[in-house]
C-alpha cells in the first residue's frame, strides 16, 4: 500500500505545473518577467519612484492584459537601497531569475552598473530616473534605454527659458563638491553667458554640506544681487539648502537641476517659486490627468511622479514591441523600438532614438506655486513652457552604438 501511495505522489508531483489540453498534457508557458529595480526603503527616493513605480509597472502590465505571446506576464522588484556597489548583482540575480527586462533603476551610478551587466548578458534594461547623460553617450549599450530625461537636457531647457526673460541677466550658481554639482554648473553657465548673461558668483559647498554651507553661500552672493540663483545639490541636502535660500527672501528666482514632485509635496513652501523643466507632471493635459487619477485612486489620491509614469509608459511600449517581435529576445525587440515613434500619456512627440537609444519627448519648465496658490491637492506645478523634443534632446555623435 505504501508502495502504491508514493508512486502516485510522485506521478502528482511529476505532472504539477503541467496543464492538460486535448487529450495530452502540456506544461505551462514560462512567464515574461519584468523586473523593477529601485529603492523599497520608504524615503525620499522610494516616493520619486521606488514602490510607486512597481504599481505603475503592474498597471501598466494589467493594462496590455497580463500576457502577451500566450504567456502570463510577471512583475518583480528588488530593493537597491540606493547603492551603486548593490546593482552588479542584483542586476545578475534577476536575469538569472529569467527577467527579460529590468526598469526603473534609479539614478546614475545604478543604471551606469546595470548597463554593463544588460551589455554582458545581451538583455535589455530601461532607466527612467538617471540623470547621467553618459548612459547615452560614452557609456551608451545597445541593451539599454535611457527614458524621460538627462542632466543635460533638463539644464538647457531651464536656463533657455530663464534667459528669454530681460531680468535674468545675472546668475549665481552653488554646487556641491561632487560629479553631479560639478557637470550642473559646468553645463548651465555657458549657456547663460551665451545669452549674454553673467555668472557673478560661482560657489562649491561641500558634498555632506548643511544649512551652514548654505548661510556662508548666501553671505557671499548676497553682495552681487543675482537675479537668479541656480542650485545643484542632491537629495534632502538639496531641499533644505533650496528652503533655506527661499525664506532668506532673496531677490531672484531660484532655479536646480533636478525638481521632483514628491520633493515639493515633502518641503511644500520651501520649493515656492522654484523655476526647472521637468519630464512630466500628472496635470499636464487630459491624458496625463486621466492616468493620474486612476494612479491615485489606488495610493490614498497621493499623485504620482515623473518616474513613475515613465515606469508605465516605458512597460507599455516594451510590451508592445515584444508583441510586435513575437519573441522576447533583446535583439529582436531593439529591431522594433529603434526609430520607434509614440505619443501617450507620458511622452508627447517621442521616439526611441536608434542612435544613441535616448527616448526623446517634449520637456516642459515649471514654476513651483505656494500653497496659498494650491487649487487642489498635490497641485504645484503651472508649466509655463513646453520645450520640443528635437530642441530638448539635441543629437550627438558621442555614442558609438554597435
Amino acid at each position: 500500500m505504501t508502495s502504491k501511495w508514493m508512486a502516485c505522489l510522485l506521478a502528482g508531483t511529476a505532472l504539477a505545473g503541467v496543464a492538460h489540453v486535448g487529450g495530452a498534457f502540456a506544461a505551462d508557458p514560462e512567464p515574461v518577467r519584468i523586473t523593477v529595480i529601485s529603492d523599497l526603503n520608504d524615503d525620499l527616493y522610494d516616493a520619486r519612484s521606488g514602490r510607486g513605480g512597481v504599481d505603475a509597472t503592474r498597471m501598466a502590465v494589467a493594462d496590455f492584459g497580463g500576457s502577451v505571446l500566450g504567456r502570463p506576464i510577471v512583475v518583480d522588484a528588488l530593493n537597491d537601497h540606493n547603492k551603486g556597489a548593490e546593482a552588479p548583482a542584483l542586476a545578475r540575480q534577476a536575469y538569472d531569475a529569467g527577467a527579460d527586462i529590468l526598469m526603473d533603476v534609479q539614478n546614475s551610478p545604478i543604471a551606469t552598473e546595470v548597463s554593463k551587466v544588460a551589455t554582458e548578458r545581451k538583455k535589455l534594461a530601461i532607466t527612467t530616473i538617471a540623470a547621467s547623460p553618459a548612459l547615452t553617450r560614452a557609456a551608451c549599450s545597445k541593451y539599454f534605454y535611457h527614458y524621460s530625461f538627462n542632466l543635460i537636457a533638463i539644464t538647457t531647457a531651464t536656463a533657455n527659458y530663464l534667459m528669454t526673460q530681460p531680468q535674468n541677466k545675472r546668475w549665481a550658481m552653488i554646487g556641491e563638491d561632487t560629479g553631479f554639482g560639478k557637470a550642473g554648473v559646468g553645463l548651465m553657465s555657458p549657456i547663460v553667458t551665451a545669452h549674454g548673461g553673467e555668472v557673478v558668483k560661482s560657489i562649491v559647498i561641500p558634498q555632506q554640506n548643511t544649512e551652514a554651507d548654505f548661510a556662508n553661500a548666501l553671505g557671499d552672493i548676497s553682495g552681487a544681487n543675482p537675479d537668479v540663483v541656480a542650485v545643484f545639490d542632491d537629495a534632502a541636502k538639496g531641499d533644505a539648502g533650496i528652503t533655506f535660500l527661499n525664506k532668506a527672501k532673496l531677490k531672484a528666482t531660484i532655479t536646480t537641476a533636478l525638481l521632483y514632485l514628491s520633493d515639493v509635496d515633502r518641503v511644500k513652501d520651501g520649493y515656492a517659486g522654484v523655476v526647472a523643466a521637468v519630464p512630466w507632471y500628472w496635470n499636464l493635459d487630459p491624458a496625463a490627468r486621466a492616468w493620474a487619477d486612476r494612479y491615485a485612486a489606488a495610493h490614498n489620491g497621493l499623485r504620482p511622479d515623473a518616474a513613475q509614469a515613465a515606469d508605465y509608459s516605458a512597460t507599455l511600449q516594451w510590451l508592445n514591441a515584444v508583441k510586435t517581435a513575437g519573441t522576447t529576445d533583446a535583439d529582436a525587440v531593439i529591431h522594433v523600438l529603434d526609430g520607434h515613434k509614440f505619443d501617450d500619456m507620458f511622452a508627447h512627440n517621442a521616439e526611441f532614438r536608434a542612435s544613441d537609444h535616448m527616448v526623446v519627448h517634449d520637456l516642459y519648465v515649471a514654476k513651483v506655486k505656494s500653497s496659498a496658490q494650491l487649487a487642489e491637492p498635490h497641485g504645484w506645478f503651472d508649466i509655463v513652457s513646453t520645450v520640443p523634443a528635437a530642441t530638448a534632446f539635441p543629437a550627438t555623435t558621442e555614442c558609438k552604438m554597435p
